[in-house]
């Protein structure tokens, strides 16, 4: 079981002191006080004496991510001032030759980080950390994909927890989740930060989320492993309902976001033996159909995958419950089913495929529209839908009954607020937006003005998360009890 560092820059007193209570009141075990701000000439009596928490000094310089700039006759001076204030451990880098005299320091952890990359030779760092008498070995590197971290974990896997005690994993915008991943390896120590903006490291993640979202405490070796694999995934909401789901059914498991742009090798580098299953979001939902062994219905008439299963003998199953999403969803806005009509979607990707077999199932003439066609051309052709360029007029012509947005426009952090943005709804018609974050889009927007039913993408996404768990774990929850755990969420 992993204890919880937080890590503070140590500034005025008493901002840290107050920054190191909240810190425990979200469940931390230490505080790590990063010294290098600190003036070697002022006194940590009174920082320290404060913090009710064991404290991990540590002071880092610009080679090992740090801003410390003094000699390192300084340096050594402020973590020995650190040890006299009653810090109860201290982290120490690899190339350190100072070391605390005696059984001055509880925990000594010493570390080695890489800011360029991933080392090569994760196994002969470890085992020389651990020979300059660290009680803690600490390997991170930088992954510039979350796949880049395989070296690291693969140590974690291989490492003993009483024999070798070692924490590794990487730093990165993407790559926070191996810091939950080495907990679940057996990592002693994972380090987070207090607020989303508070790190000192890039991929840290805050001590809320880490506690209350994704169950770090409890992370063990026996613990089995879901995720969403996607790029990007860290703005999803699929962690908030599927961890609450899995404590709800009192399951030893996680939900841990992957985003990255090279899925097969992420997959790859986690523990196959507890890896149980993968929600799949964009761009990933068709080319993960080729990883798997066979697909179960509707997977097999949209030709892509929202979901794989990992069944014991190897055999990758792939599921497709956004079909299901799309319908009910729909369904619940108010669409007769099987009165005829004409159903639009925007887009060409796995969602789309999926859009479109949904709108049929309801009795729809379908045309999907997109810039590209080229990859949607086939699938067309065997299910009898219409293509069509990504214009206005195609929906003029005939207006449809609904219509389903399924691009990245309006999502948060997208180039685009719209596609069609001089295309005005009909009154009546149902406009599903699959984005869901933002919750109502400028899409939404305007088809609420134009007397069209908007259908916001978090109704999708609550139905295709529950058939989800439903395969995950043999049991379907309801939509409602996966809204109330977004409650203030959305």
């Amino acid at each position: 079981m992993a204890e919880i560092v937080v890590s503070l820059r140590a500034r005025e007193p008493e901002l840290t002191v107050r920054a190191a209570r909240r810190a425990a009141m979200s469940g931390a075990d230490w505080i790590e006080l990063r010294l290098d701000d600190w003036p070697v000439d002022r006194s940590l009596d009174e920082l320290v004496g404060a913090i009710d928490l064991p404290v991990l000094a540590t002071c880092r310089t610009p080679r090992d991510g740090g801003t410390f700039r003094g000699s390192p006759k300084e340096r050594i001076a402020l973590l020995e001032s650190a040890l006299g204030a009653g810090v109860r451990g201290l982290d120490l880098e690899d190339w350190e030759s100072w070391t605390p005299r005696g059984d001055a320091v509880e925990m000594l952890v010493r570390s080695h980080h890489d800011l360029r990359g991933i080392p090569d030779d994760v196994d002969a760092i470890r085992d020389r950390l651990l020979d300059r008498g660290a009680d803690v070995a600490k390997l991170v590197g930088m992954a510039h994909d979350l796949a880049d971290a395989a070296p690291l974990l693969d140590l974690m896997a291989r490492s003993d927890p009483e024999a070798e005690p070692t924490v590794a994993f990487a730093m990165g915008r993407t790559a926070g989740v191996t810091r939950l991943l080495a907990c679940a390896l057996g990592a002693r120590l994972v380090y987070a930060s207090l607020t989303a903006g508070d790190e000192t490291a890039p991929g840290q993640i805050p001590v809320d989320d880490l506690v209350g979202v994704f169950g770090a405490r409890r992370l063990a070796r026996t613990t089995t492993l879901f995720g969403l694999l996607g790029n990007p995934a860290l703005h999803s909401l699929g962690p908030w309902i599927h961890n609450r789901a899995l404590r709800a059914a009192d399951r030893d498991a996680v939900y841990l976001p992957f985003e990255t742009s090279r899925p097969r090798e992420t997959l790859a580098m986690l523990p196959a033996r507890r890896l149980r299953g993968v929600s799949v979001t964009a761009p990933h939902k068709e080319s993960m159909v080729k990883l798997c062994h066979r697909l179960t219905e509707p997977a097999d008439v949209v030709g892509a995958v929202n979901t794989l299963t990992f069944e014991a003998g190897g055999a990758v199953v792939g599921h497709n419950t956004d079909v299901a999403g799309v319908r009910e969803a729909l369904l619940r806005a108010g669409l007769v089913p099987g009165v005829g009509g004409h159903g639009a979607v925007l887009g060409s990707g796995g969602a789309a495929r999926a859009a479109a077999v949904a709108l049929e199932q309801l009795g729809l003439r379908v045309t999907i529209l997109a810039r590209t066609l080229d990859s949607v051309r086939e699938f067309a052709r065997v299910r009898g839908y219409r293509l069509a360029a990504l214009r206005s007029d195609v929906l003029l012509q005939e207006p449809p009954v609904a219509v389903v947005h399924a691009t990245p426009a309006g999502s948060i952090g997208a180039e685009s607020d719209r596609v069609l943005p001089e295309w005005t709804p009909p009154r009546g018609c149902r406009v599903l937006d699959t984005v869901y974050r933002p919750r109502w889009t400028r899409l939404l927007a305007d088809a609420l003005a134009a007397g069209a039913v908007p259908v916001p993408g978090l109704e999708m996404f609550l139905t295709q998360a529950a058939e989800q768990l439903g395969i995950f774990l043999g049991e379907r929850p309801g939509e409602d009890e996966l809204r109330r755990y977004l409650a203030g969420l959305e």
